[in-house]
């Protein structure tokens, strides 16, 4: 099958990059991918190798507006329709600016796909991206899916129009799909299927030489709702119990300089260490080569949280075999099961959180266990190799 994936950024921006291992496994099934990014911003695909080929069209660029007027000119009575439709849907003023800007890109992304012909297009998002597909697939009657996250439902972008317009939607877990369901109506039961952003699991998890401290990473943007602050007062509670430890920090955001002053004042200056945003890759290989025994997030359920995505870090490092700390939040349900393959402990509690570091640092058996645990929950449930299998059935039902 030969199928469209409309993205934001990818692979011209940083971002993303979560898609890349999907669309290797597409590939191994013998799909042919093309990516065309609704707001391409490098020159270059700054990610390789992913399996797919790539489309760069500017959103406003010359041959843009070129193929969008071809595409216009061959059905102007269509696409001056779906234009009115844009325009006069009933949904948020803000939503409706940006379905009008990328208007001229639908258009040319439609002459594109024809020309390459495409026989199924998916969008990363609900947002701009799907109404890219939308405008596409009203033009060219190919059928087109989307992946449900949660911030891009909860800006009620055409949401009825493109759930009643899709072949199904895609949500990439169990409380994105109830947060759809709850805002696009009950109708949008039979259309949203539940399919995970998997990860690749190694057939053999990596060996770790043991170490003297505790090696922690916390992977999460430096913003209010990643729950920094418990997670630092958890440590300082290491610290007067005379446990080792190391603590990598690996995110940016606007409350950099407000940690940095709380780590000085806690006196964890010798023990944690804000690196900023770390690129994907080099995460990913600083976990496949043994620089963490521990990973853990103390996100809280804030109203002013952009997204309720899984952390992909959480993903890689218990596919590792990686132990991971987590406390219960919507984003990490679908990760928790009754095997205790992640440690969950409860929102906005240092003491619960410091406990639970603790013990695995006294406990290196205890480490083992629960790592082995989060590999096998992995493999059964988030491996990328099932999920994009199952995607793949979806598009050609």
């Amino acid at each position: 099958m030969k199928i469209a994936y409309l993205t934001v950024r990818f692979p011209y921006g940083p971002y993303e990059t979560f898609f890349a291992s999907e669309l290797r496994e597409l590939a191994s099934l013998d799909h042919e991918v093309l990516v065309i990014p609704t707001r391409p911003e490098a020159g270059r695909a700054g990610y390789a190798p992913f399996a797919a080929r790539a489309v760069r069209l500017p959103l406003f660029g010359a041959r843009t507006m070129y193929l969008a007027v071809a595409s216009a000119a061959r059905q102007p009575v269509r696409a001056i329709g779906i234009a009115k439709n844009l325009l006069l849907a009933r949904h948020d003023v803000r939503a409706k600016i940006k379905n009008l800007a990328v208007f001229p890109k639908a258009l040319a992304v439609a002459w594109e796909v024809r020309q390459r012909k495409i026989e199924h297009i998916h969008a990363l998002w609900l947002s701009t991206p799907a109404t890219v597909a939308y405008v596409v697939s009203e033009l060219t009657g190919i059928p087109w899916s989307c992946s449900a996250h949660r911030f891009d439902v909860s800006t009620d972008n055409l949401l009825r129009h493109k759930v009643e317009s899709a072949r199904f939607v895609r949500a990439i877990s169990e409380d994105a799909r109830r947060f759809l369901i709850e805002r696009a109506g009950a109708d949008a039961k039979e259309r949203c299927h539940v399919v995970h952003l998997g990860v690749s699991v190694p057939t053999d998890p990596p060996g770790r030489a043991p170490a003297r401290v505790l090696r922690l990473l916390c992977p999460a943007r430096l913003e209010p709702w990643e729950g920094h602050e418990y997670l630092l007062l958890a440590l300082a509670s290491l610290l007067r119990q005379g446990i080792p430890f190391e603590c990598d920090i690996a995110g940016d955001g606007s409350l950099s300089a407000e940690l940095k002053r709380c780590v000085d004042a806690l006196g964890l200056s010798a023990n944690v260490s804000l690196f900023g945003r770390i690129p994907d890759d080099i995460l990913q290989w600083r976990l496949k080569d043994g620089f963490y025994d521990v990973v853990a997030t103390a996100g809280v359920d804030d109203a002013g949280r952009p997204d309720q995505e899984i952390p992909e870090a959480l993903l890689h490092a218990m596919a590792l075999g990686i132990p991971c700390i987590a406390t219960r939040t919507p984003d990490v349900a679908d990760l928790i099961d009754d095997s205790e393959c992640t440690v969950a402990v409860p929102q906005r509690d240092a003491a619960a959180l410091s406990a639970a570091i603790a013990q695995f640092a006294l406990q290196p058996q205890r480490r083992a266990e629960v790592g082995s645990r989060a590999r096998r929950r992995i493999h059964d449930a988030f491996d990328v190799r099932s999920t994009t299998v199952r995607l793949c059935e979806l598009m050609e039902a």
